[in-house]
């Protein structure tokens, strides 16, 4: 018995399985694009969509991580309960059963044939989705030939006794469990414990109910990497691992004293193939408790609530939910940042609508409290800012470059909002009070209506980061605007005439107050434009 080549073929054959699985997945993400995110969300609706959901996206790109992103990232940005996310998590289980289904076919010796047919297919064809198509093949190709040779290293062991005796001793289903929770947490991925499992069994190496034994370790072993993942994550993303965990852990105990029965049931299905036993036992357990859960869903959200609940919320960010957790879904992570900008133009939407009535009325603690609201707008500027620049550091599409550009744009007139209400208006306010003067109530009147239809025109423009209507409204369009301006324009110049000692000084105040208007407005077009 040769080991050091024996170790070197079966970890060298788990790598190239491993790569192959990660080729397959990423080219299946990029393929699926945000077709994966539009039918997630419009299939959420109750807890049996939700888990067709979840079933469908992770049976389709191999990934359940990839599923539980979606739902995470949807869940912070309150597109999504975290009682439909449990539906997802349960379909995502389900879903991952079609990676045991696929390995368990007897296609390995096309490995050659599917990993040079993938690599040609990548190459000859120059549209990308064609090149995606070529490397999906190629990735399966490479899953198929990491265990042919890991079938092939593992074959010797079949005549040596000390080995046959050790697996024989995995009769013992709790020391299966725990070798499949260890070996799966390891190598991180429930896969490759169905692959070297599968490999064992064709090769007489492994009974059917160690197998099994093996493969309810292996979802506790996912349980391991899920909550390593969620540490120091979004509270969103501990809770879905907590979830995985009390459906995994509870599943395995459910399933512990059946496990003969399950070996005996899958051998009836498939008597002659052992890697079929093996794919038809992970279904089994995992569709049967997916049926025992769905019903659950309610009271398992409220424990997994009172067990993770919401951080205190003294020193916390503004927007928590812009977290690089969601940095390996680009898409997911903009749309994160579009409602954060959303928030954030409430937030400034706020200080606009008390601008013009204290710049007008105001007293100096009324001003310097407004004075102060600016900080909580440069902290979030500065955090959308920050995420943003963390996207633009991964390779995107031109649509959502694009669309990232026009979100920089957006947040920066945020800000830039903030600043002509909070700097501008406060500091002409302030010249008001040390002069000590008071504008007349006809100017007070017209300036009031042609600042409304400023922040209205803000107010519609922001409507539009939350998925408002595109159309441009009354208060946008630019020429309605311009004829109330010139207007307004026209009489506070009549008014300069006039006979007050503090004319000049009252016309000086007027007139900034109607330049901040006017620029508040072309903000607003300027936001308007970015929006979607």
């Amino acid at each position: 018995m040769n080991w050091l080549t024996l170790s070197v073929l079966l970890l060298g054959g788990l790598a190239i399985f491993l790569h192959g699985m990660t080729v397959m997945t990423d080219s299946l993400k990029i393929v699926a694009g945000n077709r994966m995110k539009s039918f997630l969300q419009s299939m959420t609706r109750n807890r049996w969509t939700s888990l067709l959901a979840g079933t469908g996206i992770t049976a389709v790109i191999q990934s359940s991580s990839v599923t539980t992103v979606l739902a995470v990232g949807f869940v912070s940005a309150g597109l999504l309960s975290f009682q439909s996310t449990l539906g997802v998590i349960l379909g995502a289980n389900l879903g991952t059963t079609i990676t045991a289904q696929i390995i368990a076919f007897k296609i390995t010796g096309a490995a050659w044939v599917m990993v040079a047919f993938g690599y040609l297919f990548s190459v000859v064809f120059s549209k990308k989705s064609y090149k995606e198509v070529g490397t999906i093949i190629l990735g399966l190709g490479l899953v198929f030939l990491g265990m042919n040779v890991m079938s092939e290293a593992t074959e010797p062991l079949k005549t040596y006794e000390p080995f046959v005796r050790t697996m024989t001793g995995l009769d013992n289903h709790l020391l299966g469990i725990l070798i499949g929770t260890v070996f799966t947490a390891a190598v991180q991925s429930s896969s490759a414990t169905t692959g070297v499992v599968i490999v064992l069994a064709s090769q007489q190496l492994l009974n059917v109910e160690a197998g099994v034994s093996i493969i309810l370790g292996a979802n506790i072993g996912t349980c391991v990497t899920a909550v390593l993942s969620a540490l120091g994550k979004p509270r969103a993303a501990m809770r879905v691992a907590v979830s995985h965990v009390l459906f995994k852990v509870v599943g395995v105990l459910l399933w512990f004293a059946f496990i003969g029965q399950l070996a005996d049931l899958v051998a009836y299905i498939s008597p002659a193939d052992k890697a079929r036993q093996i794919a038809n036992a992970h279904t089994i357990f995992n569709c049967a408790n997916t049926f025992v859960f769905i019903w659950l869903v309610t009271p398992v959200s409220r424990l997994v609530l009172r067990l993770v609940p919401d951080r205190k919320k003294d020193e916390q960010v503004l927007f928590p939910e812009l977290h690089s957790y969601y940095l390996d879904n680009t898409s997911i992570a903009i749309d994160l940042a579009n409602q954060s900008i959303y928030k954030l133009g409430k937030r400034t939407l706020e200080i606009i609508e008390q601008g013009l009535s204290l710049a007008l009325n105001g007293t100096s603690t009324q001003l310097s409290s407004l004075r102060k609201n600016d900080v909580m707008i440069d902290r979030g500027h500065i955090e959308i800012l920050e995420f943003l620049k963390q996207i633009q550091a991964k390779q995107l599409p031109q649509s959502e470059s694009q669309r990232l550009e026009n979100m920089v744009e957006a947040v920066n007139i945020l800000e830039m909002s903030a600043d002509l209400i909070t700097t501008h208006l406060v500091e002409a306010a302030q010249h008001r009070i040390d002069m000590g003067f008071k504008t007349s109530e006809e100017t007070i009147t017209k300036l009031t209506a042609l600042y409304g239809i400023s922040v209205n025109a803000f107010s519609d423009a922001l409507n539009m980061f939350d998925g408002g209507s595109r159309e441009r409204t009354a208060n946008l369009t630019k020429e309605i605007f311009k004829d109330r301006f010139q207007e307004v324009r026209s009489y506070l110049l009549g008014r300069l005439a006039g006979t007050d000692e503090l004319r000049i000084s009252v016309y000086r105040f007027e007139s900034e107050v109607l330049e901040a208007i006017r620029r508040l407005h072309g903000l607003a077009r300027r936001l308007e434009r970015k929006a979607g």
